[in-house]
């Protein structure tokens, strides 16, 4: 028993982050986003958002609205966009997607390749709980990265510049694949349009609104509130 127990001790690093990486590809992540003006100290009025994943589907839900990737199987990703008080949805095709698109900031919220420019300043735990401090200036412009390695989870990002200060942080986080399944299950029931066809349906009340707000433009390629500005900072990298 004893030289089972320590066999066990020596691979359990591995294998805990290997399971980690399994559990974390069904994903409820609950983030606030403060913006500060560092010139008056003033605070803006944080904003929150829930990250919900599967291995090939994404989606950031904000209060109305919610923004899903789905990445297809010949890693092309196609964007859907639900408006969650009226149950309709847009749907965009990958050719309707201004700029190149990379499924890691979709999938954690940064990317590989940005992680990758970062310096590795510090690191923590093990395991699932594994935690990397990374750092980078452009500019005059710094940003700072806690990073759940194992999870593929923002912990934490601070973009610092003169007169703005942002912050990511991840306040709680679930890994319940029923629960998630069941989420994107609850959207793909809502009544949606291909973004092709709205001008031939634009006698809709609906689609007329979200056309009117700004919702609807060529292209769906970044995160909105409900009053239709961009929800951002870190999401671009």
């Amino acid at each position: 028993m004893k030289k089972l127990i320590a066999s066990l001790l020596l691979i359990s690093p591995l294998a805990s982050a290997s399971q980690c990486a399994l559990e974390s590809q069904y994903v409820q992540a609950n983030y606030q986003v403060n913006s500060e003006q560092t010139t008056n100290n003033t605070l803006a009025q944080a904003q929150q958002f829930t990250l919900w994943r599967t291995p090939h589907q994404v989606a950031e839900q904000g209060s109305e609205l919610v923004e899903v990737w789905q990445q297809l199987s010949n890693q092309q990703i196609r964007p859907i966009r639900y408006f969650q008080a009226h149950q309709r949805g847009i749907e965009y095709q990958p050719s309707e997607v201004q700029g190149e698109q990379d499924w890691s900031t979709k999938y954690q919220l940064v990317s590989d390749d940005f992680i990758a420019k970062m310096t590795l300043k510090s690191e923590q735990g093990e395991g699932c709980e594994q935690l990397q401090n990374y750092q980078l200036v452009q500019g005059d412009t710094k940003i700072e990265l806690a990073w759940l390695v194992n999870k593929k989870l923002v912990s934490s990002m601070r973009i610092s510049k003169p007169q703005l200060t942002q912050t990511l942080t991840l306040d709680k986080v679930k890994f319940d694949k029923a629960a998630v399944m069941q989420q994107f299950a609850n959207w793909d029931s809502f009544q949606t349009t291909d973004y092709a066809d709205i001008g031939d349906n634009e006698g809709d009340p609906f689609l007329a609104k979200m056309i009117n707000l700004g919702f609807i433009e060529h292209g769906a390629s970044g995160f909105y509130d409900a009053s239709g500005k961009a929800l951002g900072g870190g999401h671009s990298h």
